[in-house]
């Protein structure tokens, strides 16, 4: 299946089994309220279509990935409404944790405040050499609200997160590949070639192994240990059974290269 879907700011497109969502926005892809509901749209469709094996984020230019929301949309709203926009935003950016599908990000430049709790929500981060990742959500007088505090800390530890948001810290590429942020720092004119080699080498994954896969890693971060052992066996034996995990032992045993068929 080969589709393109434009909405707002978000294109939305499916070819060679991978859905790709991207961000353009000018100057630096803020992200507004219907932005938002339009990734999040966009996510439910990917997890949606069988086709689908990966997904991917991006945005548009060399500048920014997302630097953040759109500052003059929300200075005039009221609580209610920015309660609102926090369990629209919230919403979106539970979606990537929770579905079958891996999601890769490319950060092209700044992922600041709601770009840079876009990118912690995603399974891979791919940057560029000019990418820089921050939360300055304190020199507003407010605090990350997307996920930052959360997500930030279980990567990286609480201390460096304090640097991050107490002090406003900003990591550079190096940096956040060192921490392990990111999983690669590229060149940005050989980024999009990177993550499409990433994500042609996630497509050929069995599909319900990968998911299996991903619901237990996840399960580590939020149960107690015992818990996620129990959650981990589980998802074991629904790889084991699945069509993918009885070709893949075949394979193994008759000394050839699996067909995987998703299933």
């Amino acid at each position: 299946m080969t589709g393109t879907m434009q909405q707002s700011a978000i294109t939305y497109t499916v070819s060679d089994s991978y859905a790709r969502i991207h961000i353009d926005n000018p100057p630096v892809n803020a992200l507004s309220l219907s932005a938002f509901r339009d990734i999040d749209h966009c996510l439910q469709q990917a997890e949606d279509d069988e086709s689908v094996r990966v997904v991917w984020i991006s945005g548009g230019g060399q500048k920014a990935f997302v630097a953040g929301i759109d500052i003059k949309e929300i200075r005039a709203f009221s609580v209610d409404e920015m309660g609102a926009f926090n369990q629209v935003s919230g919403a979106a950016l539970s979606r990537i944790g929770s579905m079958r599908k891996p999601v890769i990000c490319s950060i092209n430049g700044l992922a600041l405040g709601a770009g840079f709790e876009l990118a912690l929500a995603c399974d891979f981060r791919i940057a560029s050499e000019n990418a820089s990742f921050g939360l300055p959500e304190l020199s507003l007088g407010i605090i990350p609200g997307g996920g930052g505090t959360q997500r930030l800390t279980r990567l990286i530890g609480e201390a460096r997160t304090k640097e991050v948001i107490l002090l406003g810290r900003t990591l550079g590429a190096q940096e956040a590949q060192s921490l392990g942020l990111v999983s690669a720092v590229v060149p940005i004119d050989e980024l999009e070639a990177q993550v499409t080699a990433t994500v042609e080498t996630l497509v050929k994954r069995p599909a319900v192994a990968m998911a299996s896969a991903k619901h237990a890693i996840q399960s580590a971060f939020e149960q107690p240990l015992p818990v996620g052992l129990q959650v981990e066996n589980e998802a074991f034996m629904r790889a084991f059974t699945s069509a993918d995990g009885q070709e893949g032992i075949r394979a193994f045993a008759e000394r050839r290269n699996p067909v995987f068929v998703g299933r």
